[in-house]
Formats: structure tokens, sequence, C-alpha cells
């Protein structure tokens, strides 16, 4: 004859089910929340990058930078730093983004949602001969670096890296280099 299985192995059965349930609860509500969170979050990118020239001798082009949270929420203890430099190769090297968020990094505050707000910067000495040569020649460029660190609502913090190049010198407008750019 054929014996029931024991009271605790229903109990059993029961309490594992439960278990599955609830583990299965909290996944969900953790897969909402982050697309909560990344549906409403702070995204702050480049709008717009100008440069003024000419590559001349003696000249210090000066680049605007308009950067725009593209979201509906705001870009908290937002930072920038930006750097501008004439590249003195025709390639970019391999070695990782130089520079970092440090002391000199410029606090912008609050970005609201929808907002730009505008940075100018220069090279940071006047243009010597050889290298408005090399510009002309376009056998060097221009290349502009900027690192933007925010806080978005949710106290996420989010970090965007962009190079930005001055190649054709019949044009005001700066492209994106091929490599570091990156928005998390």
């Amino acid at each position: 004859m054929v014996q029931p299985p024991p009271a605790y192995f229903f109990s059993g059965c029961i309490a594992f089910f439960t278990f599955v349930l609830l583990v299965a609860s909290v996944i969900q509500l953790l897969m909402l929340k982050r697309t909560h969170e990344t549906t409403e979050r702070a995204w702050v990118t480049v709008h717009d990058a100008t440069i003024v020239g000419p590559l001349i001798q003696h000249n210090v082009p000066r680049a605007r930078i308009l950067f725009q949270n593209s979201e509906r929420s705001p870009a908290l203890t937002t930072q920038i730093r930006l750097v501008m430099t004439v590249w003195t190769s025709n390639k970019l090297p391999d070695w990782e983004m130089p520079p970092k968020l440090t002391t000199d990094a410029e606090s912008v505050g609050v970005v609201g949602p929808g907002s730009v707000v505008s940075r100018a910067l220069s090279l940071m000495t006047p243009l010597t001969e050889e290298q408005g040569v090399h510009l002309e020649r376009k056998d060097w460029f221009i290349v502009t670096l900027r690192i933007v660190s925010y806080v978005d609502i949710f106290g996420n913090p989010h970090e965007t890296k962009l190079c930005l190049i001055w190649r054709d010198t019949s044009t005001e407008s700066l492209t994106p280099c091929e490599k570091w750019n990156d928005a998390d």
C-alpha cells in the first residue's frame, strides 16, 4: 500500500513556491525602478559647438560649446572640464581620454530639463607660425575634449565624455572625433 506524502512535504512545496513568487516580484520591482530611472533621468550632451579662427600666427582660436539637458529632470551638481589644444598629428592616439575632472573644473550647478548652457574656451596661448601652417595644411587639427559630470534626481552619478575636432577650416562647426565620445 502506498503511503501519502507526509504533511511537511506539502508545507515545503508551498514555502518553496511562495519564495519563488517573492523573488520574482522583487526582480520585477527592481526592473521597473531601473526603467523609471532611465526614462526620467537627466541626459547632458552637446547641442552645438563652433570655433572662431582664423588660423594665423598670434591668433587665439575660441570655441563656444552649447550643452543641453535633453531629458525631463534636472542635472544636479553639474561640473564641466574643457580642454582645447592643437593636436600635432593627423590622427588621435590609442590611449584613454586624457582630461579628468580636477579642482579647476567649473561648477555649473543645476541644468534644468531642456536647458542649454553655453561655455566658451580658447587655446591657452596664441598660435605659432608653425601651428598655423600645419592647421591650414590639415595635417594638424584643433581638438576640444570635455567631461561633464552630474547627478540625476535619483542620486546616480553620470559622466559624459566628448571629443570635438576642427579639421575643416572652411566651417566654424566642430565635429565629433571618431573616439572618446561616451555618455552614461
